[in-house]
C-alpha cells in the first residue's frame, strides 16, 4: 500500500473534523429539537401528578392546585353566601366577568375574586373552590369541549353549572358539552389516558363559543 501524501493526511484531518463537526451539530439539532417539543408541550402526567403550563412559560402546575377550598378569601365568600349551591353559582356569574384570555392563562381563585374577570376556566375553578366547602355538595372542575371548541365548567350533583352565564341558569344544552378531565383539589380523573394532553388541541374561538351560547339560551326564552 502507498504510504499517505502530506495531501492525503491533511484531507484525513478534514474529513475527521468536518465528521466530528456533524456529529456535535446533529447532537445539538436533537437536543433543541427535543426542548422544542417540552416547550410547546401543554400537560403530561408524572408520578401521580398532572402537571399543567398554564401560566408563564416554564411554570409547571398540578391542575389541583387551581381548586382551593382553604383560601382566606374563598372561605370568606363561602360563610357569606353559601352552603346554598345556587346562590354561591349565582355569585361566581354576577362577580366575575368574562375576560378572553390572550393564549391560555389560567388564574388561581383569590386572583379572580380580585380582578372579578376570568375566563371559562377561572370561573369554574373559583366556584368548585366555592362549593368544595361544603361535605354536603360534592363538585368538580372539568375541562372538555363545548359544540367542539376548549372550555371549562363546574359540575356538581349530576348537573351542569355555566359560569360564563351572567347570572345563576339552568343549563339547557348538556348534550353539547363533552368532559374530558374532572377534578377538584383532591384528585383528578381523566376519562380517557391522554385526555388532559388532548385537551389543549381543541379549537379555541372564544367569541364563537360565546355566539352559540347566546343563541341557545335566545332560543330557549
Amino acid at each position: 500500500m502507498n504510504a499517505l501524501t502530506d495531501r492525503d493526511k491533511h484531507l484525513l484531518e478534514v474529513m475527521t473534523v468536518i465528521s466530528f463537526v456533524m456529529g456535535i451539530n446533529s447532537f445539538l439539532f436533537e437536543i433543541m429539537r427535543s426542548r422544542s417539543g417540552i416547550a410547546a408541550q401543554r400537560a403530561y402526567t408524572q408520578d401521580g401528578k398532572y402537571l399543567v403550563n398554564v401560566r408563564y412559560s416554564g411554570q409547571w402546575y398540578d391542575i389541583r392546585d387551581f381548586v382551593q377550598p382553604s383560601d382566606p378569601d374563598v372561605i370568606t365568600v363561602f360563610k357569606q353566601y353559601g352552603p346554598d349551591y345556587w346562590a354561591l353559582f349565582d355569585f361566581v356569574c354576577r362577580h366575575v366577568s368574562y375576560r378572553l384570555d390572550i393564549g391560555e392563562f389560567f388564574q388561581f381563585p383569590p386572583e379572580t375574586l380580585d380582578r372579578q374577570l376570568g375566563d371559562c376556566e377561572d370561573s369554574a375553578n373559583l366556584l368548585t373552590s366555592l362549593l368544595r366547602n361544603s361535605r354536603d355538595i360534592p363538585a368538580y372542575s372539568v375541562l372538555g369541549a363545548y359544540c367542539g371548541y376548549g372550555h371549562a365548567w363546574c359540575y356538581t350533583q349530576g348537573q351542569i353549572l355555566e359560569t360564563t352565564f351572567t347570572r345563576a341558569m339552568t343549563t339547557i344544552d348538556p348534550q353539547n358539552y363533552y368532559p374530558y378531565v374532572y377534578y377538584d383539589e383532591q384528585g383528578v380523573v381523566e376519562l380517557w389516558p391522554g385526555a388532559l394532553s388532548e385537551l389543549f388541541s381543541l379549537r379555541r374561538d372564544e367569541t364563537r363559543k360565546l355566539k352559540i351560547m347566546a343563541k341557545v339560551m335566545a332560543g330557549y326564552g
